[in-house]
């Protein structure tokens, strides 16, 4: 019995510890460097976070299920949290008001960051989360 309760409490705290300090434990702030916006397959351009409309520094807070950074207040719900070869996978949907479909993946050891944000057209976002 003992040695069933000391694999229970390694599986469930040693995961995180060897997860990384950017797996989400705590809120992380998230910094876009360069964003790649695509209206059409042959056309990209480069721009900033301002290009797109968002916030330079976004707060991804997994325990919430949240990411949030823009002056108004306006957050935006993570649905699916997945984990893989060192990164943290989120992704979210925006039905109802824009009808998109993002995804933002965060490498656990180093931090980098790179996500996409889909509709008719899309863009492609890199940058950087500081740990917590």
């Amino acid at each position: 019995m003992k040695i069933v309760l000391i694999v229970a409490a390694l599986l469930l705290f040693g995961s995180e510890a060897a997860a990384g300090p950017y797996a989400g434990a705590t809120a992380m702030k998230c910094t876009i460097q360069t964003v790649m916006v695509c209206n059409e397959p042959s056309t990209c351009v480069r721009g900033t976070a301002a290009t797109v409309n968002l916030p330079p520094v976004l707060t991804v807070d997994v325990g919430n299920k949240l990411i949030s950074g823009a002056a108004t207040g306006r957050t935006v719900q993570i649905i699916s949290i997945d984990r893989g070869a060192g990164k943290m996978m989120l992704r979210g949907l925006d039905v109802q008001t824009l009808g998109i479909a993002w995804d933002l993946v965060v490498d656990e050891k180093s931090g980098s960051m790179a996500g996409a944000v889909l509709s008719q057209g899309g863009y492609l976002l890199f940058g950087r989360c500081a740990a917590p």
